[in-house]
């Protein structure tokens, strides 16, 4: 049997009102103990208590039942609306502890009504996204997945490529050439179109990604490039150590700024060279593997190098005081192309488009790659079809609807991914 958790669902900041969540099979015990033996006859009716730790009274206030499975995780509920001082709120949890109850874990509520069939991957993700949406466009946006949009169409598009895999491993049994060319053909271009819907979609996410999460940008090149310096002038204060030896950026470092268009994460990296020690060494290699998590990619020199950097990055030409340079010209020392820098992060990063707030929206990172694992596995499904190999194109098509199971959760995810996912959930969520 599960444990009964509680937590803070509106933040830890002070306000007028918080909400307490209590879930879990004593939920109701607990809060009878917290409000003097109360009953709770009247579900999903609020109800005016007063709460005591069983010294003394803490407050009086407003409560409203659930009974399990007609609530939001499946279980019995409780949810007090407390007046909102972080000490009365963290008395009020620390009671519900002292009777029975744990702590929440980040998003263990909307785990449990996962795990409870009340909703699927694609729309807990859509909560969180909810929950920090920043703006009113994210909040519609995000709403768009909450309400199983993405869902829907993951789950059409896995069909439709289930129905083909069964009919290419239907024509197993013949030889190829007993294959009429205009069924395969059909069979080709209904895998294409499918696989083309992905890629749409997986596109589609990567537009709207900044308005879920703040884009990460890199801050990368060989060593003495000037990407510290660069790293403080963009911050506006000294938070990169900058010195004339090579190698002295380590570890790397992140900052939150906020453009006009939206917040960014700004890291800066160890320098890339043959490394003089084993910390150079690690701080070289995790530099690389932050390359391949960067939004986008600042690839800085000076004049002197001509190291191109890796594909998509946005050249930029440090210590222009200094002479010219390939890419963008920017001086940390005075500030010259700091300004066109940030309007082209924001250009690269940042989307004008709006999209249609009644289509399939991916709101994270997981759903991306999988629509795009998915589409490129329907794509080399045609090419192998096309190409008269009918066992590989069932099987890259097995793997495409193995994605979008993945996507949304039907097909059973292990524990540590679920870790992974709902660790990033707030507490209360």
């Amino acid at each position: 049997m599960s444990s009964t958790i509680v937590a803070c669902a509106t933040g830890s900041d002070a306000a007028a009102l918080a909400v307490i969540r209590l879930s879990g099979p004593d939920s109701w015990p607990i809060a009878s103990q917290l409000c003097g033996g109360h009953s709770w006859e009247h579900p999903r009716r609020l109800e005016l208590v007063r709460i005591s730790d069983g010294v003394s009274a803490l407050d009086r206030c407003l409560a409203v039942a659930f009974k399990g499975p007609k609530s939001f995780t499946g279980e019995d509920i409780i949810e007090f609306h407390v007046h909102g001082g972080p000490g009365l709120v963290e008395a009020v949890i620390a009671a519900a502890i002292a009777f029975g109850a744990r702590r929440a874990e980040p998003g263990e509520f909307t785990r449990r009504a996962y795990l409870a069939g009340k909703l699927d991957l694609v729309e807990a993700e859509a909560i969180a996204a909810r929950a920090g949406a920043a703006t009113q466009r994210a909040a519609r946006l995000a709403e768009a997945g909450v309400s199983t949009r993405l869902s829907g169409f993951a789950a059409a598009l896995e069909g439709r490529l289930t129905t083909l895999r069964a009919a290419v491993e239907g024509w197993l049994d013949f030889a190829p050439e007993e294959l009429a060319d205009e069924d395969l053909s059909g069979l080709c271009d209904g895998i294409d179109n499918c696989g083309n819907e992905l890629a749409a979609a997986a596109a589609l996410g990567r537009r709207c990604a900044p308005l879920f999460a703040p884009p990460v940008i890199l801050l990368a090149g060989p060593v003495n490039a000037g990407k510290s310096s660069l790293f403080n002038r963009m911050v506006g204060h000294e938070r990169a150590l900058v010195s004339a030896e090579p190698g002295t950026t380590r570890d790397w470092l992140e900052v939150g700024l906020q453009l006009s268009a939206g917040r960014i994460l700004l890291r800066d990296s160890a320098g890339l060279r043959h490394p003089s020690g084993a910390v150079e060494a690690a701080g070289i290699e995790q530099a690389k593997q932050l390359q391949t998590q960067a939004d986008l990619v600042l690839w800085c020199c000076d004049p002197e190098q001509r190291d191109p950097g890796p594909p998509q990055a946005l050249a930029v030409a440090t210590k222009s005081d200094l002479g010219g340079g390939r890419g963008l010209s920017v001086s940390a020392k005075t500030g010259t192309g700091i300004d066109e820098l940030l309007t082209q992060i924001a250009q690269r990063v940042f989307t004008a488009e709006a999209p249609d707030f009644e289509a399939a929206i991916p709101t994270a990172r997981r759903q991306v790659e999988l629509l795009d694992h998915a589409a490129q596995l329907a794509s080399e499904a045609a090419l192998r079809l096309a190409d008269q190999q009918p066992e590989l194109a069932a099987s890259d098509l097995r793997g495409a609807c193995e994605a979008l199971a993945e996507l949304t959760g039907t097909q059973e995810p292990d524990e540590a991914m679920l870790d992974a996912l709902f660790s990033r959930f707030c507490l209360g969520k």
